[in-house]
């Protein structure tokens, strides 16, 4: 009877093993296919921008950070408690495995298993089912919210007000530029507080226009006293005191300027980049001046993205003809929406980064203003 009840225990060991290879195998061939992709066609992404994103949690998730934080437990040591029990879904970096290939393996893992190394709940939420009924990124009203600088994209929306989601301008191609009379270009700040670190010494003036306001200023004033376009430019602070809400009073800013100027032709967004280790990154000398280098953002979350392309496109080529290396990149984001739904001429201006001076970013918006006004005027 022993003998056979062993026999009957081996039995299940070995089904077992016999499932984990086959779920190793199929990782396996799962991380191959991955490499092949990657070999193909890797695409670089790239967020706007990443600081201070705020996420609404459950209450439940709340009430737990709170007890890990009483005993003293951080997110990294959480990492190394979850690695002891789970080896293979916790893998810390080592000289002996490339961030490409871990990042592949970690891929694989997460496909076959449902756990994710990045996000420790995944592992929870696999033993406790109270947790695998929340949604932890869901947005609830009246959730209290984490502090800034919380992992996340800064294209953070909540329910859109009725009569902005799908509003769009339209553009009359047979109407000519009329300079200096009616208003030709939009310009407005989504994040005023952003800034640049050597001139204001941090990335963020709170509550203020601030470095990328003041970059946008010189923008207005070049398009208007040295090449005639006239703009309208909004200062109204739209990240402050809620900084989740920042693209729902932009949204409701431009479309209120865009119905009161039926005659504008280009809307501009001014941001500036973040993230950086090095500012020659975002660093370009042109005519022996330094300048910020520019990148162009646009997100295609809407029917009409492809108008927005066109545009972003006609300005990338005339930078480039007339200033080679002041525009740094076009960067399309998928599931990205920046209000550009409004205005088939929106994007975003990424003037340099919080490592720059702003006197470098200005200097970006001065030569920047001549190749808008160039591709405006040969509409």
């Amino acid at each position: 009877m022993f003998l056979k009840k062993k026999k009957l225990s081996l039995n299940r060991y070995g089904k077992k093993r016999s499932k984990l290879y086959f779920f190793l195998g199929a990782g396996l061939l799962f991380i191959l296919i991955m490499l092949l992709i990657n070999n193909l066609n890797w695409e670089r992404t790239l967020s706007v921008n990443t600081d201070n994103l705020n996420y609404k949690p459950k209450p439940i998730l709340l009430e737990m950070a709170k007890v890990l934080d009483l005993l003293d437990i951080s997110e990294l040591k959480m990492r190394e408690i979850l690695g002891e029990g789970c080896p293979l879904v916790y893998m810390p970096t080592k000289g002996g495995i490339s961030l490409n290939l871990q990042r592949l393996l970690l891929l694989g893992l997460t496909y076959i298993t449902d756990l994710n190394s990045s996000d420790p709940t995944t592992i929870l939420k696999s033993e406790m089912a109270v947790l695998a009924s929340e949604d932890i990124l869901a947005v609830q009203a009246g959730d209290e919210l984490l502090p800034p600088n919380e992992v996340g994209e800064e294209d953070f929306y909540l329910d859109t007000p009725p009569g902005l989601n799908d509003w769009h301008f339209e553009i009359d191609p047979g109407q000519p530029v009329e300079l200096t009379k009616d208003p030709v270009v939009l310009l407005y700040t989504t994040h005023n507080a952003e800034t640049y670190q050597p001139t204001d010494g941090k990335s963020k003036l709170e509550g203020k226009n601030a470095g990328v306001a003041k970059v946008a200023k010189v923008l207005e004033e070049s398009l208007q006293e040295r090449y005639g376009l006239k703009t309208v430019r909004s200062e109204i602070i739209h990240d402050y005191p809620d900084w989740a809400r920042s693209y729902i009073n932009s949204m409701q800013t431009a479309q209120a300027l865009l119905k009161a100027n039926k005659s504008i032709r280009a809307v501009f967004d001014i941001h500036r980049d973040a993230g950086f280790k090095e500012k020659s990154t975002t660093t370009v000398t042109i005519n022996g001046k330094k300048a910020a280098s520019i990148m162009i953002v646009l997100g295609t979350e809407h029917e009409k993205w492809r108008q927005n392309l066109a545009f972003a496109q006609k300005l990338e080529k005339r930078a480039n003809e007339l200033y080679p290396g002041l525009l740094r990149d076009l960067r399309i984001l998928d599931n990205r929406r920046y209000n550009q739904n409004l205005h088939p001429g929106s994007l975003i201006l990424e003037m340099g980064s919080d490592l720059n001076t702003l006197e470098e970013a200005q200097y970006s918006a001065a030569l920047f203003a001549q190749v808008i006004a160039e591709v405006i005027k040969a509409q």
